[in-house]
């Protein structure tokens, strides 16, 4: 079964090329696009699929609902069953406050700085695949 990759980010630049990248290293997968975290969980709630099969891609800084308060929603008991969902931090940002507080959130498996590698985009599709330690 084909995985379905959620990039919620607010650049479509930034979102075309890690869709052309992740469909360059699998061309299986499935790519929805979200411009803001409040489109970004209107979809994933309304994903039909095996949620065990989707990774997110989440900005911080967004318009409408910014990656804080996307954490916050998905991670509230309402959406228990979407705790488990594989979900990585894309953002420039480089202050270790936002790095800290990524990492206080269960959900979120690692925080990567923009602009992604062919490497960082390998191991967010094989992460499940493979031991490794949270940040």
């Amino acid at each position: 079964m084909s995985k379905t990759i959620f990039i919620i980010d607010d650049d479509p630049v930034f979102s075309f090329i890690v869709e052309k990248m992740m469909i360059k290293v699998d061309s299986t997968l499935t790519i929805i696009l979200c411009k803001d975290g409040k489109i970004g969980l209107e979809k994933i709630f309304g994903h039909q699929g095996d949620l065990s099969e989707c990774i997110v891609l989440l900005d911080i800084n967004m318009p409408v609902l910014d990656g804080w308060g996307f954490l916050d929603q998905i991670q509230s008991e309402q959406f228990s069953e979407y705790h488990n969902i594989p979900l990585y931090i894309l953002s420039s940002s480089t202050d270790k406050v936002d790095i800290e507080r990524s990492s206080q959130h269960s959900i979120v498996k690692k925080f990567y700085y923009k602009p992604l590698s062919s490497v960082d985009i390998v191991e967010i599709l094989n992460f499940n695949n493979i031991q490794s330690e949270r940040f």
